[in-house]
């Protein structure tokens, strides 16, 4: 046990990289990770629904149709699509309720996720929380990022339905994922730089934070296509709406997981580089 010490502080002093991991994993006790992400999560869930619910019945009023997508419904996304629109699919009236309540559930729900993630970066940074309302700009900023990316997935899926071949469908995909990761990162770095920190740290201190959360989106979105949607394809045959629904809850934990280390990590790297103002 000594020997295994030993060697991590050995191995922190010869490598940077070594001592922010470690710096990162050290303040996730302070933090709560579990409880934040957890919590994160649920918030996360609770936006995303009444949002679906209002494009659903957008895209009805639209005269795009809300059925089923194609591929079989082998994509957790299209899962929880299919489920959300069978429930909105009734009429007119049907549609403009989900239209009013969806839009104002949405609002509620994202002003909770946006005072988690406040939380987040406050337990983060230590710096001394305060009580505000939240900001409307930044909760529309929030719902619109989210738009953002679900176009962004639905254009990506059409583009690789076009093509035809191995190598013109690679190079879509790293297209894609290139544009993904780059939208992804510039919306995480300015609802970094809207939320707590000191007053001290400029807003290029929050990159690194913004290039994991966009990298690890990535990796989260194979993880996704790969394990999740298969096992949701699954459990909706089996739980139906139900395993959808938990299904969503634990890939929705490990984003939020993701997004409290992007905050730790900007904070500790913050940290190392200017000692002086934060006494151990």
């Amino acid at each position: 046990m000594v020997a295994g010490l030993v060697g991590v502080e050995r191995a922190r002093s010869r490598s940077p990289v070594v001592d922010t991991l470690f710096g990162v994993v050290r303040r996730e006790r302070p933090v709560a990770v579990g409880i934040l992400a957890a919590s994160l999560a649920f918030r996360l869930f609770a936006l995303l629904v009444p949002l679906g619910y209002v494009l659903v019945a957008g895209l009805g009023f639209a005269g795009v149709s809300d059925g089923p997508a194609q591929g079989g419904g082998d994509r957790l996304g299209e899962l929880v699509v299919d489920s959300i629109a069978a429930a909105a699919r009734t009429s007119d009236r049907g549609r403009w309720l989900a239209l009013a309540f969806g839009g104002l559930t949405t609002l509620l729900a994202g002003a909770g996720v946006v005072e988690v993630l406040r939380w987040i970066h406050v337990l983060a940074w230590r710096v001394s929380p305060y009580r505000r309302r939240p900001n409307p700009r930044l909760v529309l900023g929030l719902v619109g990022g989210i738009v953002i990316m679900v176009a962004m997935s639905v254009v990506a899926e059409q583009a690789r339905a076009r093509v035809g071949g191995l190598a013109p469908e690679l190079t879509v995909i790293l297209a894609i994922a290139a544009v993904q990761f780059g939208v992804l990162g510039v919306l995480w770095l300015a609802l970094s730089y809207a939320l707590p920190r000191p007053a001290a740290v400029p807003w290029t201190a929050l990159v690194p934070g913004a290039l994991l959360f966009a990298g690890g989106s990535q990796g989260f979105n194979l993880a996704l296509t790969l394990y999740f949607a298969p096992r949701a394809a699954r459990a909706s045959t089996v739980y139906g709406t139900l395993g959808v629904a938990l299904t969503l809850l634990v890939s929705l934990f490990l984003l939020a997981r993701l997004a409290v280390a992007a905050a730790e990590l900007n904070a500790t790297l913050w940290e190392r580089r200017h000692p002086e103002e934060h006494p151990a």
